[in-house]
């Protein structure tokens, strides 16, 4: 529509006439442009359709945008009903779609499957394993859920980690390796950013693992003098923002053997009649008589007897099992 207003002739009356038309004419033409606006509604939610709040919907070279409500949903004022919405959100693939004339709008955001291997935790933030290059070694937790029978993290890393030496100090069960890097001593142990010794590392369940990271030589510098013989950085498993609650189970079953055992003494005249040479060798002299060692050898009074303890405590085919379930919080 077109309005041709011609100059009105000096005077008051004249010109406050002129000052309306013109307002008129202003308001015509804002209220022409907000109709022109088209509302887009819809839900954004993942791939099985569960809601996602905090995605931002913008439209597509503007700065024109909007956030997704805690339920998925959404409403956004778009130019023309030919706009293009950018879907975007941490975890998850942007998408671009037209709205072609939709004033009804519903997308599903696809997850970012990111391999958690190509990200490696660097002293205060994270880096891409390709742009890393400093001495750091890291394992994920699907390394660690490969190993079955350890009881502590440290002996279920023994292997797997460049660099890191393992040695077990004992062999009594549940018993924990001694972890050092470059074989430097004791490292500086940080879970979840807060400083921790070995105890407290390898009280860690593995499957509450979710990375391992190992500064090595300068790459271990920003924790300071501490870092004198390595860090070893850990990441445990975390809720994901909109995610679903979900319960994982871990098990497994099986028998176990010795591999090898070392020939032991299994009765009591050999380990005795030993015992009188060794004490002869180390003293010169010895208590044990000779009719005490074929009392031994007899075997037959009280106290004297033998008792086969390897084969006693030692059984073939032993069974293992374990069962651990998870539950992720959603927060």
């Amino acid at each position: 529509m077109t309005f041709r207003v011609k100059r009105p002739p000096a005077g008051t009356g004249t010109t406050i006439a002129f000052m309306l038309i013109l307002f008129l004419i202003t308001c015509y033409h804002s209220t022409t442009a907000q109709t022109a606006k088209f509302v887009v509604k819809g839900t954004v939610g993942d791939s099985s359709g569960v809601g996602i709040p905090g995605v931002t919907i913008q439209e597509k070279g503007t700065k024109n945008a909007t956030l997704s409500s805690p339920d998925g949903t959404y409403s956004l004022s778009v130019s023309s009903e030919k706009a293009v919405l950018l879907f975007s959100f941490i975890g998850f693939i942007p998408q671009e779609v037209n709205v072609s004339g939709r004033s009804s709008l519903s997308v599903r955001l696809l997850n970012d499957k990111t391999d958690l291997g190509e990200v490696i935790v660097v002293g205060y933030g994270t880096k891409r394993k390709g742009s890393v290059t400093g001495a750091i070694a890291a394992v994920t937790a699907d390394d660690i859920s490969r190993v079955h029978g350890a009881s502590t993290v440290s002996s279920t890393l023994a292997g797997k980690l460049a660099g890191v030496s393992f040695r077990m100090p004992d062999g009594r069960p549940g018993a924990s390796a001694n972890i050092q890097i470059r074989n430097l001593g004791n490292p500086l142990y940080v879970i979840d950013g807060i400083q921790q010794d070995a105890g407290q590392f390898n009280n860690l369940a593995p499957n509450d693992i979710e990375s391992i990271t190992v500064l090595k030589d300068a790459s271990a510098a920003i924790y300071g003098v501490r870092a004198a013989n390595g860090v070893v950085v850990v990441t445990t498993k975390k809720g994901k923002l909109g995610a679903r609650n979900t319960i994982n189970l871990d098990a497994y079953t099986g028998i176990q053997n010795f591999t090898r055992f070392p020939d032991v003494l299994t009765n009591s005249y050999d380990y005795m009649k030993y015992r009188a040479e060794a004490e002869i060798n180390r003293n010169g002299s010895t208590n044990i008589t000779d009719a005490e060692l074929e009392k031994y050898k007899a075997g037959t009074e009280r106290g004297y007897q033998s008792f086969d303890w390897k084969s006693f405590i030692i059984k073939k085919n032993a069974p293992i099992r374990s069962a651990n379930n998870q539950r992720f919080r959603r927060f």
